[in-house]
């Protein structure tokens, strides 16, 4: 690895593997240990990818491009020019092309978990608390929606049709119970 490199390989490897990673800058010269880290890193995307809702032909082509180059990390002699196709054949895959030509047969689309959305937060250094606050904040939203579909003359079972929630959660909102 060329040097000026050291801190750009151990902030990508810790980007998959946390604090796992730490202080490993020094290691991106030797190609045994890259060769090691880059197999952690890929068996964590193996994972990541097996959960990835798509179609059956291109689940496969995601698991044959990511399968590749975990495998092509345990030839001999080792080609790292080889590894770096396998890696783009797979990013290709994974940003929805096919093919030689480059047929685009599916979308990204991302979302957020609520788990998730409170780990987005921390991470950005926000409070720890941001779940209860954003479930308050909630509240406070369908208790004014309740209270507008109310006014509008909609039945509770109509509101709870509405809101997706029991009609018992709707008396209890109206009430402030």
């Amino acid at each position: 690895m060329d040097p000026g490199y050291e801190l750009l390989f151990e902030t990508t490897i810790r980007s998959f593997l946390g604090e796992k990673a730490y202080h490993i800058a020094g290691q991106a010269h030797s190609e045994k240990n890259r060769r090691e880290w880059y197999r952690k890193v890929l068996k964590i995307i193996i994972k990541k990818v097996h959960e990835i809702d798509t179609t059956t032909p291109h689940k496969e082509q995601l698991t044959m491009w990511s399968e590749s180059s975990l495998k092509s990390l345990s030839e001999r002699p080792y080609s790292e020019t080889k590894f770096t196709i396998c890696l783009l054949r797979l990013i290709n895959s994974l940003l929805g092309f096919k093919g030689l030509k480059p047929y685009n047969i599916a979308t990204l689309a991302y979302f957020q978990t609520p788990a998730q959305h409170i780990t987005d937060v921390i991470s950005s250094g926000g409070d720890t608390l941001q779940d209860y606050y954003d479930n308050q904040n909630t509240i406070a939203i369908r208790k004014r929606l309740i209270n507008q579909l109310k006014e509008e003359g909609l039945s509770d079972y109509h509101i709870a049709l509405a809101l997706n929630i029991t009609e018992y959660q709707v008396k209890k909102l109206r009430k402030n119970l």
